[in-house]
């Protein structure tokens, strides 16, 4: 994936020295001087322990008036809606042609992988940690989008 994103942006001048491509843990990268950090379901990923860690690095790596934007898969408090949620996604799924056995084979996977937390946990660490204007600028089912500024 990072080859083709290179292989993009080499075709692109405009973004030439403006965008670090890397592969490595997310735990280990150095962040500095971001104006822009962007986590597409990656907290998710990370221990839940290691979170906080993780956006104080971040925090840290950025200019003042940066933004965070962070897309996860998020649980809601209320297991009724959760699951009502989680059934509509996989719904979704199935019409855009995954069959049963594909669904539950990825949830299965991703069961003890994939630690979805609720937007109020989100806000609360991004709060705590220094982030400000904290909150949700896109959802859909059990995903969302929380965008934060420095």
């Amino acid at each position: 994936m990072i080859d083709r994103l290179q292989a993009k942006l080499d075709g692109l001048p405009q973004f030439a020295g403006k965008v670090d491509c890397r592969c490595e843990d997310l735990v280990d990268s150095q962040i500095e001087n971001a104006s822009v950090v962007v986590l597409n379901f990656t907290l998710q990923f990370i221990p839940l322990s290691q979170r906080a860690v993780l956006l104080s690095k971040i925090y840290e790596g950025m200019k003042p008036g940066g933004i965070l934007i962070v897309s996860e898969k998020i649980r809601f408090p209320d297991e009724k809606l959760n699951q009502l949620f989680i059934e509509m996604y996989h719904s979704f799924k199935e019409t855009m042609g995954y069959s049963k056995l594909e669904i539950s084979q990825k949830r299965s996977a991703l069961e003890k992988v994939l630690l979805p937390e609720t937007l109020e946990i989100h806000r609360d660490r991004l709060q705590s940690t220094g982030f400000q204007s904290v909150d949700v600028w896109f959802q859909c089912f059990n995903f969302a989008s929380m965008v934060a500024f420095k």
